[in-house]
């Protein structure tokens, strides 16, 4: 994510104090109009997640938009229109879902979900924005701001942002285990019936946004037909650990992930780096569209994007901390 700031803060030095006790690494700088933190994760799951905005949200309590941005694993068919999600592409919440918050019983798991047990849908500000670029147009315009920004990571090699290809795209069917714990599966011998996949026969293979539900958890998800029982149960499409340990933090929170498997047992790292690249430059995309209310620009003048990185200041200490994050 930090590869994408139009400007960093931090080259002389963290521009603020931090709370007392808060454990949290932070990278400052702007993208577009915005002043942005980076909050660095010591560890992956919700409990890490949790602790990292808690201190997060102390330290700047005018944050008015909090990102989870990464990597997740995916439903490849959606539950409802049935649209093809390959590896590469990205998901935007509507929403979060705590798949494995319930009650665990012989033969079946019931979860929580009465309205005290779950977690909030976005709120007004973000579900009028995701519905603006669900639009046909919008979506497309998203879409094509976000290959640009990963055309743009491409270009430093270290980011390992190269795209590994439809041949390393492989869907299985979702009975069929993994054969061998910690080899690939070309090692392991896996040659169980594929999936065809449309998309990866055709152009249209360039990465894709989707909008949905997101199931979190403490757990990672690793079995096919439990991934497509909670997908049909829930409407999820994307699966997830660090969301839930966010959400109820800030006033306004969205998990943008980038897809790198399909939550199965054949679980392969062969597209985490990628998936990360594709995850940061979508949030770099819809931080474009993202317009907080105290800088709406005056009624009937248009909203021109340029490069703001000469234009937003950094806040000096926290005894002016007047300034948006």
């Amino acid at each position: 994510m930090e590869a994408l700031f139009d400007a960093h803060w931090d080259d002389n030095g963290p521009p603020y104090d931090k709370a007392p006790q808060d454990p949290n690494a932070y990278s400052t700088g702007s993208i577009g109009r915005h002043n942005v933190v980076l909050a660095h994760m010591p560890g992956m799951g919700k409990a890490n997640a949790t602790r990292v905005a808690t201190f997060c949200r102390i330290s700047l309590p005018n944050i008015t938009l909090a990102l989870i941005v990464g990597i997740c694993g995916a439903v490849p068919f959606t539950p409802d229109s049935g649209d093809e999600v390959v590896l590469g592409d990205v998901i935007i919440s509507d929403g979060i879902v705590q798949y494995d918050f319930g009650k665990r019983l012989p033969d079946r798991f019931i979860p929580k979900d009465t309205l005290l047990d779950s977690l909030g849908r976005p709120n007004t500000e973000i579900r009028s924005l995701l519905a603006k670029l669900k639009s046909i147009y919008s979506k497309e315009a998203l879409r094509k701001k976000t290959i640009a920004y990963v055309n743009e990571l491409r270009k430093t090699p270290e980011l390992k942002a190269d795209y590994p290809g439809v041949d390393n795209d492989f869907l299985f069917q979702p009975t069929f285990h993994h054969l061998g714990g910690g080899k690939t599966c070309e090692e392991s011998g896996c040659k169980g019936e594929l999936i065809r996949r449309l998309r990866l026969d055709t152009a249209s293979s360039e990465l894709n946004v989707h909008f949905g539900l997101i199931a979190s958890g403490d757990t990672v998800m690793k079995a096919g037909d439990q991934r497509d029982e909670i997908a049909q149960q829930q409407g999820v499409i994307g699966f997830e650990m660090e969301g839930a340990g966010v959400w109820d933090s800030f006033p306004s929170c969205l998990v943008i992930k980038g897809v790198c498997d399909y939550a199965d047992s054949h679980k392969t790292k062969l597209w985490q780096s990628y998936a990360a690249v594709t995850a940061a430059a979508c949030t770099k995309a819809f931080l474009s569209y993202w317009v907080p209310h105290q800088e709406q620009p005056h009624q009937g003048k248009p909203y021109e994007e340029q490069p703001y990185a000469d234009e937003v200041q950094p806040y000096q200490s926290n005894a002016r901390r007047r300034r948006r994050w």
